[in-house]
């Protein structure tokens, strides 16, 4: 019995699948079985697999493309390991990976799931400047998933036996790990190391690029079933201008004046609800709060000039737990990894 499973569905990924592959059967940590989930791929993807000579390799066939849910539903099923790692056919673990969140695991049992931060590379595997970096603290994680996924899904590994009672649902083709992150957090502590764990591909084919009007759509039911939970009084118009929230810069042509006017009045009536039921820590949710409060100014800036859309940053209460300590503790590290110049 391997300590770890290792899970990459795979559908058309012939180019990128051997690079994924590699990476993980040369980690550090070599207790693992590598479960590939083909589903029903239609390139030469079964042929690179064929190819691997390492016994830790199963490959898992779907007859047919039956998506991403069912496709890591297949791999949970499959998997024998302690633990479950996941990881995109299109990316690759960094060498360490696996040995760093076991042994988080083992000097944190009270931990159901942790990720990490991830680096960038472009469609060749040349790697880009900048890292992706996650809250990285169980209460920060559980205020992020109020507006937006708090993990890069490539680089979560999660206790079996927890993962096994959470499948993925298929009635979101996209973004159904996100509703398993919202999920778990409501009954087990999840976390992010501040550690790179994997580096992320950037290319024309990813799901991202080619299906936003499906991605905006899961993300509504997602929040919608959120902010139900978390006790907040919403409409239609708060709710779609919720989702926005979360990724304000993707939307900038529509981050005005009145988008942050409704903005401020939003994320203060979130601090409200969460300090009458606390559902989550109040600082770590001031912080949140605060956090997507200078984005949504950043993003105004096209329409509002630097000058006018800083004015209406520093003009709210908002900001204050926006530069908070706990604020600048996380952006000293987010920061240089931002911008390609700190160390893994």
């Amino acid at each position: 019995m391997p300590a770890v499973s290792v899970i990459v569905p795979v559908h058309n990924r012939a180019a990128f699948i051997g690079g994924a592959v590699e990476s993980v059967l040369g980690q550090s940590f070599s207790d693992l079985e590598l479960i590939v989930v083909d589903d029903g791929s239609t390139d030469e993807t079964p042929d690179v697999l064929k190819a691997v000579t390492d016994r830790r390799l199963r490959i898992v066939s779907n007859g047919r493309n039956l998506g991403i849910p069912q496709a890591r539903n297949a791999g949970l099923e499959a998997a024998r390991g302690t633990f479950v790692a996941w990881l995109d056919s299109d990316d690759h673990a960094r060498r360490d990976r696996l040995a760093r969140q076991i042994r988080f695991f083992r000097d944190n049992p009270g931990f159901a799931l942790v990720g990490g931060a991830a680096g960038k590379l472009d469609a060749a595997g040349r790697p880009l400047r900048g890292k992706r970096v996650p809250p990285l603290s169980a209460q920060t994680v559980k205020a992020w998933l109020v507006f937006k996924s708090a993990f890069q899904q490539s680089s979560v590994m999660g206790r079996a036996e927890v993962l096994k009672r959470y499948p993925y649902r298929d009635e979101l083709a996209v973004c159904s790990d996100v509703d398993v992150f919202v999920r778990l957090a409501e009954a087990h502590r999840i976390t992010n190391l501040p550690h790179v764990l994997v580096d992320r591909r950037t290319h024309p084919g990813q799901v991202v690029r080619s299906r936003g009007d499906a991605i905006r759509a899961s993300k509504t039911a997602i929040l919608e079933r959120v902010l139900h939970r978390f006790g907040a009084t919403f409409d239609a118009d708060d709710l779609a201008r919720h989702v926005m929230l979360g990724e304000p810069k993707r939307r900038s042509d529509t981050v005005d004046e009145a988008f942050l006017d409704w903005a401020g009045d939003w994320l203060m009536h979130l601090q409200e609800v969460n300090a009458r039921t606390q559902a989550i820590e109040p600082p770590a949710f001031r912080f949140a709060c605060g956090y997507f409060w200078m984005r949504a100014c950043e993003a105004a800036i096209p329409r509002l000039g630097f000058a006018r859309a800083t004015r209406r940053f520093a003009g709210s209460a908002l900001a204050v737990a926006a530069l908070s300590g706990r604020s600048r503790t996380w952006l000293s590290l987010r920061v240089p990894r931002l911008i390609g110049e700190a160390p893994s």
